[in-house]
């Protein structure tokens, strides 16, 4: 009876968040049903990118592709509140007091990348006449050239972390530290990474090599502005990915040192009771997952200097 009154109001709660999750992309697909939404959103998306449309088609052009995209978000994020509420009705999962979390990585690491990139690589931003004018880089861009260096690099450090990491965790198990079942969840969780590395690297070559169909350089930086968010849509996700590992055992081993101020090396078993999974997250550090996407959101929407038409940069020595 005691347990059950401990873990009702946790389900209540679960099930209201997810209710909630539920709300939000159907009240969005009745919004987004008009041809016509998008309006103010295409304005707003044409002063963060600092980019004009310089004509009625490039802005018809830039509304749709936000429109479907916004629509293919939802859809997802409709999808995926359905798959939790299977597990919620057939697993033991409405009791937990990480399901809302699982939910939101889910919708973070997997459905807004893969919405962005449905839009990007099954779609062209632009379809110029047989006879127009076709403009073209002499050399192909790489994702450092679309995100710059930290928002690049930062999976990759991430996932190298992670790895050092989870090898002293390995290390803390075979001492007898650390419980077995967090050494397993700290590898799947690792082993998941690497898989969604593996898999981003693919999708950032498909999405680098897609045809950029434009009759000038304006219509060029506007296909390269929704191509750099697809690719910071990815480099996110890779990060956030990276972060589980991570985060999972520096948790471990932070609650290591703190209770006891540990020997890793001294001989028997440890003086204390260690963490057992349940523990370890709820000290789990969740605030990286946020941390991450407030880093990679704030440079979405945004083309780097060198990618904007010439005719838009500021002359050397302007103010900005």
């Amino acid at each position: 009876m005691e347990l059950w009154s401990f873990w009702m109001p946790t389900m209540v709660f679960n099930i209201a968040m997810l209710c909630l999750f539920a709300a939000v992309p159907i009240v969005f697909l009745i919004i987004t049903a008009r041809s016509g939404w998008g309006e103010s959103r295409a304005y707003q998306t044409s002063m963060r990118a600092k980019l004009p449309f310089g004509s009625d088609a490039v802005h018809q052009s830039v509304r749709e592709r936000l429109r479907r995209q916004t629509r293919v978000n939802m859809w997802g994020l409709l999808a995926s509140v359905l798959v939790v509420g299977v597990l919620f009705i057939t697993t033991p999962i409405a009791s937990s007091p990480f399901a809302i979390w699982i939910l939101t990585l889910l919708v973070v690491v997997v459905v807004l990348a893969s919405g962005t990139l449905i839009g990007q690589l099954r779609e062209r931003l632009f379809s110029p006449a047989p006879e127009a004018p076709r403009v073209a880089r002499l050399v192909a861009l790489t994702t450092r050239d679309y995100l710059g260096a930290w928002r690049t690099l930062t999976p990759v450090v991430l996932l190298i972390a992670a790895g050092a990491a989870t090898a002293v965790v390995t290390v803390t198990a075979a001492l007898g530290y650390t419980p077995l079942e967090v050494l397993l969840v700290t590898v799947g969780a690792l082993v998941f990474a690497v898989a969604v590395a593996m898999t981003s690297r693919f999708l950032e070559r498909r999405v680098l090599a897609q045809p950029q169909p434009a009759s000038d350089t304006l219509e060029l930086a506007w296909d390269d502005l929704f191509r750099t968010d697809a690719l910071n849509s990815i480099r996110m996700s890779t990060a956030m990915a990276a972060w589980l590992p991570l985060g999972i055992a520096a948790a471990m081993l932070l609650s290591l040192l703190i209770d006891g101020g540990i020997a890793l090396f001294a001989p028997g078993p440890p003086p204390y009771s260690v963490p057992d999974i349940g523990d370890l997250m709820a000290l789990f550090p969740w605030w990286g997952i946020p941390a991450l996407q407030v880093m990679y959101t704030l440079g979405a929407g945004k083309l780097p200097a060198s990618l904007y038409p010439a005719f838009l940069r500021a002359p050397v020595g302007a103010p900005a």
